[in-house]
């Protein structure tokens, strides 16, 4: 037999599991009205500014969640929970969301959970996690800070690698060339079979002297520090469409608005990856690669025509390459993005904010 509520339920103690002192609980009824509420609960109306007419005993919360559905996610998340509750769709609801009412930073959890005392079906629990919350930011924040050294050693040491290419094992290619042309000028010497080998002895170093110096400009791209990201990203383009006979169509102004280092070094690193990742999985395909930059941001798009792959599959089998990209994208405040199935191509999307602050080298 249900015990219909005549006056609005105070409740002093939960009803529900054993929670923290600071949780707001409400109870409602089938129909989502509000039919109790506790002291906390109150409390939070009347720090946030809400009339309790509007968020007390008699209101409706599925209704409160709809007015404020059209402009948060949170809220037609929280709507969709809750009638799955009260239906009996779900067994449990819990949600995370931050109140901006507040004068300082706030972080909540929402959780609703069956009930049936009176004619209440529901209790909603809102549980201050604010410290949990500005401490998962924290641990957040210092991973980035982590991930950007590790990143910015790991581009030091390329250079270093790319430099001793360049100006060590490539002087020692040119002079050894050097020295076999010398030895064929001499022909008086030297049989026909004997001068042949010798050619074909600098085609071979000519074709290493060229394949390293490849290496050190993937390693790192002296174009990008001395003529900008387009120059750099049309040479990449080049240089793999020469490499892998892949028609690409490279959509590429000639220059843009200056931004930071960090964020052209990431562009350009997203493009070589994506475009290795092209050769490597995409089969017969077009490329695509274009660059964009806004008042506001930087942005990148690689897309082939390729084979395609579900992408969440890819990250948790062998997608490191992808792993690093969206890190990489992460250090620099941007956001990568991954398209693609099986047989629909392959898109690769990031987006870098873009500031007037100093740039900083790496």
């Amino acid at each position: 037999m249900t015990i219909a509520i005549a006056r609005p339920l105070v409740l002093r103690e939960p009803l529900a599991a054993p929670s923290s002192r600071c949780d707001r609980i409400a109870l409602i009824d089938a129909d989502g009205t509000i039919v109790g509420v506790n002291d906390n609960w109150m409390a939070l109306a009347e720090q946030t500014g809400a009339t309790l007419s509007r968020v007390g005993f008699g209101a409706n919360y599925l209704d409160i969640c709809r007015r404020a559905a059209p402009s948060s996610s949170n809220a037609r998340e929280a709507l969709h929970g809750i009638r799955g509750v009260l239906k009996g769709k779900l067994k449990s609801f819990v949600q995370d969301y931050s109140c901006d009412s507040l004068s300082d930073p706030n972080y909540f959890r929402m959780s609703v959970t069956p009930i049936c005392y009176a004619d209440a079906r529901a209790v909603i629990t809102h549980t201050d996690i604010t410290e949990l919350w500005l401490s998962k930011e924290q641990s957040l924040k210092n991973l980035r800070q982590y991930t950007r050294r590790l990143i910015n050693a790991q581009e030091e040491e390329r250079e270093r690698i790319a430099r001793e290419i360049h100006d060590d094992l490539g002087s020692r290619i040119a002079l050894l060339s050097f020295s076999v042309s010398r030895l064929m000028t001499q022909r008086s010497r030297h049989s026909v079979p004997v001068v042949d080998e010798l050619k074909e002895t600098i085609d071979n170093l000519t074709e290493l002297s060229e394949a390293l110096r490849n290496l050190s400009h993937c390693l790192h791209p002296p174009l990008l520090r001395h003529t900008g990201i387009c120059a750099a990203l049309k040479a990449l383009c080049e240089e793999f469409s020469r490499s892998h006979s892949i028609e690409i169509d490279a959509v590429i102004p000639e220059e843009v608005a200056p931004f930071s280092d960090e964020a052209a070094l990431c562009i350009f690193r997203v493009a070589q990856e994506s475009l290795h990742n092209v050769a490597k999985h995409a089969g017969p395909t077009r490329v695509t690669v274009s660059l964009e930059r806004t008042l506001r941001e930087v942005r990148l798009r690689v897309a082939d025509t390729g084979r395609g792959f579900v992408p969440s599959g890819t990250t948790r089998a062998s997608g490191l390459g992808l792993i690093n990209m969206k890190e990489r994208a992460l250090c620099v405040r941007g956001h990568l993005e991954v398209r693609s199935a099986p047989g629909a191509g392959t898109e690769v999307r990031v987006s870098i904010p873009v500031s007037a602050r100093k740039s900083v080298t790496v």
